[in-house]
């Protein structure tokens, strides 16, 4: 269906122009600038946010007196199936421009989200085949953004949870051939952060292709190092990924009624937490005792308080034996009181605060030491 033929002359007058441009800049001989690229991208995202089709009832009428209409969803449909091409080529010409690769996750997120998951489907496949490949030659963490929002918004759908399983994979295979030392961590915080909130979103809408994948154990294994960046987002997406895992599979455990599907989840990830918890508690361990970064001690959707208490109703003798060694170094009436707390299994808030209180007094027994 052509939008073109469609729609009042307004909207052709609004939108064709955009298309034009995107065309011209797309082909090989164009020299257009990223800026000018961007420029475009933009105009076209705003187009798309901001258009009011009629309603329903209005749709039937006009249709009635003009011989048709589009509804918004077909008109955001329709408008992308024709810019696909030109978005493909321009995304090629500066594949490395933060700026450039920013607007067109920007454009698609609008896209997908005005027009609907439901409605976009038909261009899911191509989207996931674009994220990938930019990514691949961007390292760029806008891409990563992007994949997030797909999942978040067709990860609860069974249909799609295989291309978005592929997605996540292929992702993750350009960020750890990227990032294998800790100077490339330090030089990427963005994507670090990026790609590990991508990752607890897969865990939170469309856990099973991950967790009963060998990919986990990279993951965690990928996070052991992430824990130790000196950058606040990192961080904070390190223990998003982190907190979102281990309770995931506490929710499992406590389900009164598992499919074969959930059983397996359990194993898998268990599995992982045995073969690959133990670098990451001490880490935690040695940022309670501030060898390493803090940023977020008991804060909500991700933090070091969260981590370890999901781990501790999770797995409570095993936390106890990771633990103990790394806190060796902390003041002794404040490691032995912190160490009853995790005994006792308290409840959330009691727990929070007794971490609260270890390391109030292990950043004290620092600063007399200094």
């Amino acid at each position: 269906m052509n939008w073109m033929s469609k729609e009042p002359s307004i909207i052709n007058h609004l939108a064709q122009p955009i298309i034009n441009n995107l065309k011209t800049m797309s082909s090989p001989q164009s020299s257009a600038s990223p800026k000018q690229i961007s420029a475009e991208l933009c105009r076209l995202t705003v187009l798309i946010q901001h258009l009011r089709l009629p309603t329903m009832a209005q749709q039937q009428q006009q249709a009635t007196a003009q011989g048709g209409t589009l509804n918004r969803s077909e008109f955001i449909l329709s408008l992308m199936r024709e810019a696909w091409p030109m978005l493909d080529a321009v995304s090629q010409k500066y594949p490395r421009d933060f700026n450039c690769g920013e607007k067109l996750c920007r454009l698609h997120k609008h896209a997908l989200r005005e027009c609907r998951p439901i409605h976009y489907a038909p261009m899911l496949e191509p989207l996931v085949e674009q994220t990938v490949k930019n990514f691949s030659l961007s390292l760029s963490s806008p891409y990563l953004y992007l994949a997030s929002i797909i999942v978040s918004e067709y990860g609860r759908n069974a249909t799609h949870s295989k291309l978005l399983y592929s997605m996540v994979a292929n992702l993750s295979s350009t960020v750890f051939n990227a990032l294998r030392t800790t100077e490339d961590f330090t030089a990427h915080p963005d994507v670090v952060e990026e790609f590990f909130f991508m990752a607890g979103r897969m865990v939170n809408y469309c856990p099973s292709p991950l967790v009963q994948s060998s990919l986990l154990n990279s993951l965690l294994q990928c996070a052991a190092l992430g824990m130790k960046l000196y950058h606040r987002d990192a961080n904070r997406g390190t223990l998003n990924f982190l907190e979102s895992t281990v309770s995931y599979s506490l929710k499992l455990r406590s389900s009164s009624s598992l499919d074969v599907n959930g059983q397996a989840d359990i194993a898998a990830l268990e599995q992982a937490i045995l073969a690959e918890g133990q670098p990451l508690v001490i880490n935690l361990a040695q940022a309670l005792l501030g060898d390493l970064p803090a940023y977020r001690l008991d804060s909500g959707s991700g933090s070091i308080a969260g981590v370890l208490f999901y781990l501790n109703q999770l797995c409570p003798e095993l936390l106890m034996q990771w633990i103990q060694p790394p806190l060796t170094a902390a003041p002794e009436h404040a490691k032995s009181a912190f160490l009853v707390t995790l005994h006792n299994r308290v409840a959330r808030d009691e727990f929070n605060s007794s971490v609260r209180r270890f390391t109030a007094v292990c950043e004290r027994s620092r600063k007399r030491k200094i």
